[in-house]
């Protein structure tokens, strides 16, 4: 089951500013629908503070993995938040129990690779950059499309983010 929409209604904070960001609403409308851990693959400004503070409010453990070091130090000096450096993140080192899978990592030809696995231990994955435009850098809609539950968020303008699941019909949150 598939499903499009071009607007989130999502509280002042969370609404995006930038195209960096245009994954923020679908996040959001993933978190209130869900419950459990929370893993993000590639953190930034757009969506690291937003995660850790709404698992924070919730009660809810959240990591950030990020390979760039730079990165991964920025946000822990600047943010609190728990960020694990690890130099090109083997997929086999990172958990496999989270209920949310958040991957907006680079180099993003790995992106695919960590959809897949996460597909069968993941209650959701959201991923940014999935409009068909970007695929040719991307690499994702052949493994986006063998999902059961899909919702792609397409604001107008702005790159494209979609949550998938095997477990959770997503199409029903909106």
């Amino acid at each position: 089951m598939t499903k499009t929409v071009t607007h989130i209604e999502v509280p002042k904070g969370w609404i995006s500013d930038s195209d960096y960001s245009s994954h923020r609403e679908l996040l959001y409308l993933t978190l209130v629908n869900t419950d459990g851990d929370v893993l993000e693959v590639g953190c930034g400004y757009g969506s690291t503070r937003y995660l850790e503070a709404y698992c924070l409010l919730s009660g809810r453990k959240f990591t950030s993995y990020e390979n760039d070091e730079g990165w991964a130090e920025k946000f822990k000096l600047y943010y609190g938040v728990q960020v694990v450096f690890k130099k090109g993140y083997p997929i086999t080192s990172l958990p496999n129990n989270e209920s949310v899978v958040f991957v907006d990592s680079k180099p993003g030809e790995e992106r695919k690779d960590l959809i897949k696995a996460f597909a069968d231990t993941a209650n959701v994955i959201v991923t940014h950059d999935t409009e068909p435009g970007a695929d040719y850098v991307y690499h994702m809609s052949e493994i986006l499309s063998t999902f059961k539950y899909r919702l792609d968020y397409q604001p107008e303008g702005k790159p494209h983010t979609t949550a998938v699941s095997n477990i959770i019909d997503v199409t029903k949150w909106i």
